[in-house]
């Protein structure tokens, strides 16, 4: 049951998430450079570029915390699989003993 409650969460972005992610960081930075680089900007423009260029870091960092995301789960699935492993030696351990007397049942 742990096994399908795991397989049903979802983590981070989906590849169409990324890939449109990947895309608008790429258009802003086109567009950044793509702006009149001759013309003295004005305040909305400078406003504009700045947000712009802020906007494609949050971008890059929302895509290595997704990636950080993932590893972090895969971890703590395969932690709990190994926990689970165990338990089921232990368990297979102590019915062991107790069929053969040595640990008693109290």
């Amino acid at each position: 049951m742990n096994d399908k409650v795991l397989e049903e969460i979802t983590v981070g972005l989906s590849e169409a998430e990324k890939n449109d992610l990947e895309n608008m960081i790429k258009a802003f930075r086109k567009q950044q450079t793509s702006a009149p680089a001759n013309s003295a900007p004005d305040e909305e423009h400078k406003r504009f570029v700045s947000m712009s260029e802020k906007l494609a870091q949050f971008g890059d960092i929302l895509l290595k915390f997704d990636t950080k995301i993932k590893l972090l789960h895969k971890i703590l699935s395969l932690s709990d699989k190994k926990n689970h492993i165990m338990n089921q030696r232990i368990d297979a351990i102590i019915e062991m003993l107790k069929e053969q007397k040595i640990l008693s049942e109290k």
